[in-house]
């Protein structure tokens, strides 16, 4: 039997299903589909990713907005989940000053970010 706390994943909280809501998604939001594909329909690493950029693409063409080739999508997300693994394998070095610590999950709540274009100040 698993427990709540066995479920979570680190910095980002529990999996989703689905990537829901009204705004773009946020880089946090794809980690967790990301890991719901990955860890609980036990599903590759290049298969979660694709899984995680069909709906993130979803919701760019349904606002409209110019997006990248899907496989960039997914090399994004990859290159996401390996960045939450480094980060995850030095969590408890007692060196990384709080400042340092506080940057991670302000990178999770930031917009995963498709569009050909350069970031606009949002």
């Amino acid at each position: 039997m698993t427990t709540r706390k066995q479920t979570e994943v680190w910095l980002l909280g529990h999996s989703v299903p689905t990537i829901t809501g009204a705004k773009l998604p946020s880089r946090g939001d794809v980690l967790r589909r990301f890991f719901y594909a990955h860890k609980e329909e036990k599903k590759t690493v290049q298969q979660s990713a694709a899984e995680a950029a069909k709906e993130v693409l979803d919701f760019w063409t349904r606002a409209r907005i110019p997006t990248i080739t899907e496989t960039s999508v997914r090399r994004k997300i990859t290159g996401l989940f390996y960045e939450w693994k480094i980060l995850s394998k030095s969590k408890n070095n007692s060196g990384v000053t709080p400042a340092e610590n506080r940057r991670p999950s302000k990178k999770v709540s930031q917009t995963f970010w498709t569009s050909p274009t350069p970031t606009p100040s949002l």
